[in-house]
């Protein structure tokens, strides 16, 4: 007989139209599984709302409620209809009331799903989810653990909820005081209570476990504790090999004579083992915060030119990301001078970036300087200190190569013969011979300039190499040689010994096949020296 604008508007809306609906319509026909409430209902709810309906309308009943769905095809909703007789009316009333429950349905749905949620994440972690009551009246009592404390303890939720004490019996009773103590303490503080201890279980399996919670206030007075048990027993397995691991490596790193540093990002000293804090010549506190393109340490390379802080192995790890081997230096020391090291540096990383770099070097002075003495020696004639044959020829061979490079540069090449040597030997003898060549040695030695080279390379035989020089020099320098030769005789223990020499000059020419070519040619002149009556200096003048 009546409807609101609700209902007219949600017919118009739903129903595409109002016939059958509106005022003047059988509202129990309206009501069958094809009617406006039901547009999507089954069958036996549709006629279960119609009975009831007819029960109120024949005042058999005088009212009811009744929720359904009426979904469309855009969304999902729910309705709640209540249906009540009017008392006393005449004829008699009865008021259908459709309220719409879509939201509370929906937040009921919700609700369920994350009540599924936390019960099925309560069920996997590794560990078990508790809540613990400490009651108002005094006493303590567990209300819910998850299915996890089965897999942890052995036990089931209902065998711990039933005994407070349960689970202490399992609690090494060296750990157990521990336990306890920490326990008393958070309460007393209204603070969250976290904890590590060891259990052994029902089957004799030991774990670690531990334990977190947090209070708030509960009913009457009461406080909820809300927390978790979890298995760390492999973390602490691991913990443990860590900390025997780091035991190894800490003493390797205090004991290994090898020096190791690390610096971080920046290149800066973090740390250092007492190795080079020993090679270094400083302590710990003087090396942090020091980098490796600080001056202080006065780098050189094995050439004795500087060595840039920017190139030293750590900086470069550290730019490039590349391990760096092998690289010998030089440092200055305190109270030790230049001390040489050798030098490797790998960069390490923590999740893809460079995070520090650990250098080693290993203090190899006595090594360096064994190294060069054993190159002198083994460029050297030992007697006259001068270079021997095999340096000569290296140094020939350079001169030759730069001549060949740069054309126009000359190179002169002086052949030294003393004269009548082997009557000094005879007379006085070897003692005096070699005293005789040492003379003729300091002598050449301070007449040539820095650049030019002078070796014996045999006997009594002497080979100049002059770089930069042209044919009259060479013949100027070996005529000052002859004649200084000749006006310094050396001082012998029966008077002064006279020493001359014959001298051949020879010039690398462009069309030498090799730097022997000039050496022969030197050769020849000498011989022509020789010739000529001794103490006598002769230049090539032709291929040899």
């Amino acid at each position: 007989v009546a409807v609101n604008r609700a209902w007219r508007q949600f017919a118009m809306d739903n129903h595409g139209g109002a016939d059958g609906v509106l005022e003047g319509s059988n509202y129990l026909q309206a009501c069958r599984p094809d009617g406006i409430g039901q547009p999507q209902a089954a069958d036996a709810q549709g006629a279960s709302f119609a009975e009831q309906l007819s029960q109120v309308l024949s005042g058999r009943s005088t009212g009811f409620q009744f929720e359904y769905p009426c979904h469309s095809s855009t969304e999902k909703r729910w309705f709640l209809a209540r249906v009540m007789r009017i008392e006393g009316s005449d004829p008699p009333r009865t008021v259908v009331a459709h309220d719409d429950i879509t939201a509370l349905k929906l937040t009921q749905e919700s609700l369920r799903q994350s009540e599924a949620l936390l019960l099925d994440l309560a069920a996997s972690i590794p560990g078990a989810m508790f809540r613990l009551v400490q009651l108002a009246g005094g006493g303590w009592r567990f209300v819910y653990f998850s299915p996890g404390i089965a897999q942890l303890f052995e036990l089931t939720p209902d065998q711990v909820c039933g005994d407070i004490r349960i689970l202490g019996r399992y609690i090494l009773p060296e750990d157990l005081p521990a336990h306890d103590q920490s326990v008393r303490d958070a309460v007393r503080a209204h603070r969250d209570w976290e904890y590590e201890y060891r259990i052994v279980t029902p089957g004799g399996v030991l774990k670690w476990v531990h334990a977190k919670a947090s209070p708030k206030p509960g009913v009457g007075g009461d406080m909820v504790w809300t927390g978790v048990l979890t298995d760390v027993s492999e973390r602490k397995h691991m913990e443990t090999v860590l900390r025997a691991s780091e035991s190894r490596y800490r003493m390797l790193f205090e004991t290994v004579p090898q020096g190791v540093v690390f610096q971080d990002a920046t290149g800066r000293i973090t740390s250092a083992n007492p190795a080079a804090q020993r090679i270094l010549g400083l302590s710990l506190p003087q090396m942090q915060g020091r980098t490796s393109i600080d001056p202080r340490w006065r780098a050189v390379r094995e050439d004795g030119s500087d060595f840039p802080g920017d190139q030293h192995p750590a900086m470069q790890a550290l730019r490039t990301g590349l391990p760096m081997q092998g690289v010998r230096m030089g440092v200055h020391v305190p109270d030790r001078g230049l001390v040489w090291l050798q030098v490797s540096a790998i960069p390490l990383y923590h999740q893809g970036v460079i995070d520090e770099v650990y250098a080693s070097f290993e203090d190899i002075t006595e090594r360096v300087h064994l190294d060069r003495e054993l190159q002198t020696q083994a460029a050297t004639d030992f007697l006259t200190g001068l270079s021997n044959r095999r340096q000569l020829m290296t140094d020939l061979a350079h001169e030759f190569e730069r001549c060949r490079r740069q054309p126009g540069t000359a190179c002169s090449v002086l052949a030294v013969d003393l004269d009548h040597f082997k009557d000094v030997n005879d007379r006085w003898g070897h003692a005096v011979g070699d005293a005789v060549l040492c003379h003729v040695a300091r002598l050449m030695g301070e007449e040539i300039r820095l650049n030019d080279r002078v070796a014996r390379s045999g006997g009594e035989e002497f080979i100049l190499v002059l770089p930069g020089t042209g044919a009259d020099e060479a013949m100027a320098l070996a005529n000052r040689l002859r004649q200084r030769l000749e006006q310094h005789p050396l001082a012998g223990p029966e008077g002064p010994i006279p020493v001359t020499a014959s001298i051949g000059v020879g010039l690398i020419l462009p069309d030498d096949a090799s730097a022997d070519a000039a050496l022969a040619r030197a050769d020849q002149a000498l011989y022509d020296a020789k010739h000529a009556g001794r103490n006598a200096v002769r230049l090539a003048t032709g291929p040899a």
